[in-house]
């Protein structure tokens, strides 16, 4: 049984990387000429409620948590889930670089702190070696 459910949880993470580096790949890019790409999904066990992505756009309810005017992938999908619906959910945060390789999505510390004061409970990102990782709050 065991096996069976480390099984099933690689394979529905598969699918939410998947489903977030399709975000990201619908984004126009960002950073110096457009090198990278972010794509966020928010999860709820087998669903995806909210995606996001970065944007040069900017969002009033960041204006008091940052001086940086551009929304975050993963500010980005929380705001469009909503601030008071994201308890215990899931975020997967994927950055694809210009030449579609992966690349580190650790959220930053305004991303960090937004994902603790809303109470999301897992962050599964890229790390250093290109591999899944997780965070835990």
């Amino acid at each position: 049984y065991q096996d069976k459910h480390n099984y099933r949880f690689n394979k529905m993470k598969d699918k939410f990387f998947i489903a977030a580096r399709a975000v990201a790949m619908n984004s126009l890019g960002v950073g110096p000429r457009n090198t990278f790409r972010l794509g966020a999904i928010l999860v709820e066990k087998n669903s995806i409620l909210s995606v996001g992505n970065n944007s040069y756009k900017t969002h009033p309810l960041m204006a008091y948590r940052t001086k940086w005017p551009f929304l975050h992938a993963e500010q980005h999908a929380i705001i469009r889930r909503g601030l008071d619906n994201c308890e215990g959910h899931d975020l997967y945060v994927v950055r694809i670089l210009k030449n579609l390789d992966y690349a580190i999505s650790y959220p930053c510390n305004v991303c960090r702190k937004l994902i603790s004061d809303v109470g999301i409970r897992n962050i599964f990102y890229i790390n250093e070696a290109g591999k899944y990782s997780q965070w835990n709050r």
